[in-house]
Parts: structure tokens; C-alpha cells; sequence
């Protein structure tokens, strides 16, 4: 019995490359992407902590950073446009800042499964290569960090204050995850996107 002709449908079904450099391209992308992401994600987890311990609005001034963190995912997903990438990025970038002794601990795997997502979900109701849709993507997966922050971390707020910090992490995420996504994909050679 040949082992491949069973998942061979698996692979059609998610949407994966058929041939195998591209398949493997593909992995090596998100695992390089994820890692960078999750080593970053630790030092800005900490950088939003100082933040908050010097300003007025201790909960709202870190959601200003929280699109840094999306914008490994977002490019993920555009660097390998398969349904499901920005998700599996960002439950490897949730494992490696776990591991690296992110300020939220265990919990940073279900943050970034989150934010990878509702990438996801972003890019596949709105079509992936418009600028658009990769700024929507960031700043609502963005934005979608606070719901695990605020469900197990935070204590009962005014209503304006979780609005603000909503709006805070939805302009990060439409900057960093969107704006500096868009302008990495420039940069970047086209022969290592898709």
C-alpha cells in the first residue's frame, strides 16, 4: 500500500502546493517567520509591561506594540498564500514565546492562535493580495489579543476604557500589521513569496 495516496487528498483539501520544493518552501517560511515572531513578540510582551508602568493608562498604552506582534502572522500569510498559514504560524509563534517566558506565560499560545485566526478569516472572506484586506487582517487580529487579555488578566474596567484599548491595538495592528507588512512584501524578492 502506498503511504502517500491516503494524504493526498489531506493536501489537496487544504489547499496546499503539489509539488514538494514548494510544499517544503512553504514550511521552512512559516517555521523561519514563526520563530522570528516569537523571540520578538517576548521582548515586545516586555517592552509593554514598561510602558505601562510609567504612563497614566496602564492597561491601554501596551495595545500600541500589540500590532508587532501580528505582523509575523500577517506576513506569513502572505508569503504563503495557503488558508490556514497565518493560523499555524501563529500557534508555532504561541509555542516559541511560551517556551521563551512570555510576560502572559502559557497563555501566549491562545493569543497568537487567536490573532493568526482571525487573519485567517480576515483573508478568506476579503481576497489576500489587496492592501485592504492585509490592513483589516492586521488590526483586527490586532485586536483580537485583548479577548484572552481581558477574559484571565484584567479586573472590571468602564466600558470606554476596554473601547479605547480596542481602538488602541486595532491602529496598531493597522499599522505595523498592515503598513509595515505591505511595505516588508516590497522589499522582500519575489521568488520567496509564494
Amino acid at each position: 500500500m502506498d503511504l502517500e495516496k491516503p494524504f493526498a487528498h489531506m493536501v489537496k483539501d487544504l489547499g496546499l502546493r503539489s509539488d514538494k520544493r514548494s510544499n517544503l518552501r512553504d514550511l521552512a517560511t512559516l517555521i523561519v517567520l514563526s520563530s522570528l515572531g516569537g523571540s520578538t513578540s517576548v521582548l515586545v510582551g516586555y517592552a509593554g509591561q514598561l510602558l505601562s508602568s510609567i504612563t497614566v493608562f496602564p492597561f491601554v498604552t501596551p495595545q500600541l506594540l500589540s500590532g508587532l506582534h501580528v505582523f509575523w502572522l500577517i506576513l506569513a500569510a502572505m508569503m504563503v498564500p495557503v488558508y490556514g498559514s497565518a493560523t499555524a504560524a501563529g500557534a508555532l509563534k504561541g509555542l516559541i514565546e511560551a517556551s521563551l517566558f512570555s510576560h502572559l506565560g502559557g497563555f501566549s499560545f491562545a493569543v497568537s492562535l487567536i490573532e493568526g485566526a482571525v487573519a485567517d478569516v480576515v483573508f478568506a472572506l476579503l481576497k489576500r493580495h489587496r492592501d485592504f484586506s492585509v490592513y483589516v487582517a492586521g488590526g483586527l487580529s490586532s485586536a483580537s489579543n485583548l479577548l484572552i487579555v481581558q477574559l484571565f488578566f484584567l479586573p472590571s474596567l468602564p466600558i470606554l476604557l476596554y473601547a479605547f484599548a480596542y481602538f488602541a491595538a486595532f491602529l496598531s495592528g493597522l499599522l505595523f500589521g498592515g503598513y509595515l507588512t505591505t511595505k516588508a512584501l516590497k522589499v522582500i524578492p519575489t521568488n520567496f513569496q509564494q
